[in-house]
């Protein structure tokens, strides 16, 4: 903690419009390991690593304008809030119910249903949550972390958990070998400046879509209301809404003999001018057509005509300026996919299925260098648009939001103790959505985790798509 206090120097950071959109959300994942990691080890790591990463430690403030940024005082830091505990639930007893936290203490299980922010201390938001969970008999240990989706997205978070990890390994090799006073510990720097995103003002939006340009140029009462909220007053908004919800989230495995299978039914069915299609295009075609054709059977669709896929994507690959500068704040955006209801709800079909697929990645290609930069200079445009984003993804009956975080190496997360058994995410604040993540190791394949209502799971399993997944 001294090193800590020592190394951070008191400034500001200005939150860019990809702050913004999912500035109300939350990234949270459990991360299960059969053999637990001394205390000291990771609190000391974790102290080490908030070096690198300060804003963690900083407090989000709303200016009259309603811009969002974060101060980093050095004298009234805003640490995350780390809790260690243990529990009278032996690990394998937790493996034998792949791992259902229901088992577990309720203040631990209830992580999976807190929307935003990952922890309100007093009358301050604290941006990141930890609590390491120890089990019965020193069996294993479970790390809940659950950090704000305003300071960072997947890729970022993935690299903080990352980096969280190499350094416990580091320090718990040297006390091992009680080298503790030689511990020395390079230190990488990460790109948090968020002005690395700014754009050319004179970008244009001749590459965007006319209703994304409206859905964030749209400046009403409403939206200037709820963007003038502080950051605490939105969460507990959204978790006292959240409260009456029946969302519930659940994990399913697709077999990586399931997916081949399915791809060679649907890759002959491509549309000429689409000569591959990827993993996660087929299985985002797939979720759609399972989500449109369960919410139809409970009557949970709108009268609109068309159903909308949200694919998340990461622009750092497709910006030069963001390619190699470890950037680690937000940098994905969200790109919607428009199928009319009336192809979605036709009986089982490869060729359905391969018509949504290659519109998603017509749609995934199409996000290229200058529409990344138009959007970038769009979400900024006005500083409450990002609030009709907001509701339109968390509201909107006839959408479903997909995103892909098999890429991110969650498995990698090796604190000392080996890598986890299993990594899943604890919530998405999102009626319908759906998290892609790898398949624990050995299984191989893809692990699905589908937030709804417990009525439409219910429906989606009768559908006939299912037989791919279990």
């Amino acid at each position: 903690m001294d090193r800590l206090l020592a190394s951070v120097k008191s400034h500001t950071v200005y939150l860019d419009g990809y702050d913004d959109i999912p500035s109300i959300l939350i990234i949270p994942f459990y991360f299960w390991y059969e053999k637990a990691v001394p205390s000291d080890v990771l609190e000391t790591a974790l102290y080490r690593t908030l070096e690198e990463f300060p804003i963690l430690a900083g407090r989000i403030k709303t200016g009259n304008d309603s811009r969002s940024f974060v101060v980093i005082d050095k004298n009234h830091l805003n640490l995350p809030v780390y809790t260690d505990s243990s529990c009278n639930v032996h690990f394998q007893t937790l493996k034998d119910a792949d791992f259902d936290v229901r088992l577990l203490p309720v203040d631990y299980s209830s992580a999976c249903k807190t929307p935003a922010p990952p922890g309100i201390i007093g009358h301050c938001m604290r941006l990141a949550e930890f609590h390491v969970l120890r089990m019965k008999d020193d069996s294993g240990m479970c790390i809940f972390a659950s950090i704000s989706h305003t300071i960072f997205d997947g890729t970022a978070y993935c690299t903080f958990m990352k980096r969280w990890a190499d350094i416990s390994k580091h320090i718990l090799a040297a006390q091992e070998q009680q080298r503790m006073l030689e511990i020395n510990i390079p230190t990488q720097v990460f790109q948090h400046d968020r002005s690395i995103l700014e754009t050319n003002k004179d970008s244009g939006t001749d590459v965007l879509e006319p209703e994304a340009c409206q859905m964030f140029t749209k400046n009403t009462a409403f939206s200037r209301w709820v963007a003038w909220f502080s950051p605490e007053l939105r969460g507990r908004i959204f978790r006292y809404l959240l409260s009456f919800s029946d969302i519930h989230i659940y994990h399913f495995h697709l077999s990586s003999s399931a997916l081949e299978r399915l791809t060679q039914s649907v890759q002959p069915f491509a549309e000429s001018d689409i000569s591959h299609l990827s993993a996660n295009d087929v299985i985002s075609a797939l979720a759609f057509v399972l989500f449109a054709q369960a919410l139809h059977k409970i009557g949970r669709l709108n009268s609109e005509t068309v159903f909308l896929s949200n694919i998340v994507a990461d622009i750092r690959p497709r910006i030069k300026r963001l390619a190699n500068a470890k950037y680690v704040g937000n940098a994905v955006l969200m790109k919607a996919v428009a199928s009319p209801l009336d192809l979605l709800l036709q009986d089982h079909s490869p060729k359905i299925l391969a018509t949504v697929a290659c519109d998603i990645r017509r749609a995934v290609d199409g996000i290229d260098e200058r529409y990344c930069n138009q959007m970038g200079h769009l979400f900024n445009q006005s500083p409450c648009g990002y609030i009709n984003i907001a509701m339109q993804i968390t509201t909107a009956s006839n959408s479903f939001s997909s995103t892909n975080h098999a890429r991110f190496g969650y498995y990698e997360t090796d604190f000392g103790s080996g890598s986890p058994v299993l990594v899943r995410p604890a919530f998405l604040m999102c009626e319908n959505g759906l998290v892609i993540m790898p398949a624990r190791p050995g299984k191989g394949g893809y692990e699905l985790s589908f937030v709804m209502i417990s009525e439409a799971a219910k429906s989606m399993k009768e559908s006939e798509y299912w037989k791919y997944i279990y």
